[in-house]
């Protein structure tokens, strides 16, 4: 069964209107090393694990690098996708890039998160999709098939699913997204130089969002063999940023999806909030010692040039995630490039917490600044910094004395100060010499919208498959029993959740939030559009609903009441598909 979510009606402004509103981001979605959901990468975080070790021998037998003994940060299961979800043929998913299949599926989840892939609407959107990809390693196993078996039996879309260049081509095909598609690598800084281009797109581009991502999967040992000789990898067995003994990183595999929004978007359409974008900026480092070697002048100026067209002032920032080359030379020359703006004489005795989350996953190279966003994020929603790990003796080199800048080794709790909203930034430095620097601060969830009333505690779930359809009924449940808002709930289910075969209604239990009263029904070819007189009840809509009806949900969840609801992952029904030669 082809998955065929659709999308809400416009409230664009025309093409290349310069916006007003800020820009915030609505929708947050990754898979990381040891990490599926956003609880699971925080936790990670917070109890300081480190998620790199050598590379598995499942993995190196994917790979065909019997001799592969290279320390990564693995994501478990590359090979596994949910091809009939995508509507793509098995064999055609064999020679499709890793890369594309996961990107899709977190690209999926995080259209869900904003709530972007909403029940019984058709309309396209003018959202723009930035993709930063790096490399693909599978294409080297693509070509070895060939030079073996030759064309023959070559799926015909097989150039396409081996062009890094195409994933966000295909995200915007796939969920019918009508603003400006590009693909973007600016080597590590790749993703914030994606997220760059998707808030001016919003900006200056008359784009409503934008869908910004990025991957990076080692689907063979070319990347790290690379890596190697290049003199970027660390001869220790972890990542020792900030530390004396620091020589380079190790290399990490993952992607992370996040979705812009134009704030007044996303306050009119119940959108959860994670941070508002209050500054940025991007620039190249122009001629450095050589194209691989970091240029403090650049790394200055790309901080001076957030805060020139900023909404805040340096002061205001309590945490920066770095990018933590993890070298001896490369952390002192970004943490003094940060001193220059970040000034210990303006702060008194305020301190700025220091931190990468490579010490945790690696390098992720150009998903790398996803990881350190969603890890930005996160600690912003929870008002606390987690810890850098495995530094042991602080390089002297960096001068913190003559800083505001403090390493994070211990999780700890991230004030507010004056009432002042937390703000804390990022950066990003690619080889080549493009650097980013990105400033984002919390905002109020809800934006003073009222709380809806759940009078029929009734909820309707959807899925492509019974199976799946089990599995968020259980979710479900659970995020009821933990103290999720039942109103919140039920909207996000309904309305801001495609319609699919595999229905679902159920009743949540008043005071225990069980579910109860499941009723579940397959319907062949569901409606697409409401029909007929629209029910008056949410449950004769659920009624209705069960038996296959489009339902026109906002009559009972309208725009302005709740908050879309974080839900987990959808759970695809996955099955391997790998080039076996």
């Amino acid at each position: 069964m082809t998955a065929e979510p659709t999308t809400a009606g416009s409230t664009t402004t025309p093409a290349s209107t310069p916006s007003t509103s800020p820009v915030v981001i609505t929708g947050l979605a990754l898979r990381l090393p040891g990490a599926a959901t956003q609880d699971e990468f925080w936790q990670l975080l917070v109890d300081g694990v480190d998620r790199t070790a050598p590379v598995s021998e499942h993995r190196r037998a994917l790979a065909r690098a019997p001799w592969w003994d290279d320390v990564i940060g693995e994501v478990e299961g590359i090979e596994l996708f949910d091809a009939g979800f995508f509507g793509v043929d098995e064999d055609e998913a064999r020679f499709m890039d890793p890369q594309h299949r996961v990107g899709m599926e977190v690209a999926y989840d995080a259209l869900c998160d904003a709530g972007l892939a909403e029940s019984g609407a058709g309309d396209s959107r003018r959202y723009s999709v930035h993709m930063a990809m790096t490399g693909n390693p599978y294409y080297g196993l693509v070509c070895r098939y060939l030079d073996e078996h030759g064309p023959a039996g070559l799926p015909p879309r097989t150039i396409m699913n081996t062009y890094h260049g195409a994933l966000a081509a295909r995200i915007s095909h796939q969920f019918d997204l009508t603003g400006p598609v590009m693909a973007v690598d600016t080597a590590c800084s790749s993703f914030l130089s994606a997220l760059v281009q998707g808030i001016d797109s919003i900006r200056n581009g008359g784009c409503d969002g934008a869908v910004v991502g990025g991957v990076n999967l080692l689907s063979a040992a070319y990347t790290t063999m690379l890596c190697n000789a290049g003199g970027i990898t660390t001869s220790h067995p972890h990542t020792r940023v900030f530390d004396e003994a620091a020589d380079g990183t190790l290399i990490g595999e993952g992607a992370v999806v996040v979705v812009l929004e134009r704030e007044d978007v996303a306050r009119a359409r119940n959108r959860r909030i994670y941070g508002r974008i209050a500054a940025h900026a991007i620039n190249n480092d122009g001629s450095a010692l050589s194209i691989m070697a970091p240029n403090p002048r650049g790394q200055g100026d790309v901080i001076r040039d957030a805060y020139t067209d900023g909404t805040v002032d340096p002061s205001a920032v309590g945490y920066i995630e770095t990018h933590g080359a993890g070298t001896r030379v490369g952390d002192p020359i970004e943490v003094n490039a940060l001193s220059k703006i970040y000034r210990k004489e303006d702060l008194g005795d305020a301190t700025i917490g220091l931190g990468s989350v490579k010490s945790n996953i690696g390098h992720l190279l150009s998903a790398a600044g996803g990881a350190g966003l969603a890890k930005l994020l996160l600690s912003l929603e929870r008002g606390q910094m987690a810890p850098n790990v495995h530094l042991e003796t602080t390089n002297p080199l960096l001068r913190l004395d003559r800083t505001p800048f403090d390493v994070v080794t211990a999780p700890r709790p991230w004030p507010r100060v004056d009432g002042r909203p937390r703000a804390g930034a990022i950066t990003s430095l690619g080889l080549g010499g493009t650097n980013v620097h990105v400033v984002v601060e919390e905002v109020d969830d809800d934006g003073g919208r009222p709380r809806g009333v759940l009078a029929e505690r009734v909820i309707c779930l959807s899925a492509t498959s019974e199976d799946a359809l089990r599995q968020m009924l259980k979710d479900a449940e659970r995020l009821a029993a933990d103290g999720a808002d039942p109103y919140d709930l039920a909207m996000t289910l309904a309305r801001f959740r495609p319609a699919y075969g595999w229905r679902a209604t159920a009743v949540l239990d008043a005071v225990t939030g069980a579910v109860t009263e499941v009723r579940v029904n397959h319907v062949a070819r569901p409606d697409r559009r409401p029909k007929g007189e629209p029910p008056r009840t949410l449950t004769a809509a659920a009624e209705r609903f069960l038996d296959g009806a489009a339902i026109d949900w906002s009559r009972f969840f309208p725009d302005g009441t709740g908050t879309i609801s974080r839900l987990d992952p959808y759970p695809f029904s996955r099955r391997p598909y790998w080039l076996e030669f």
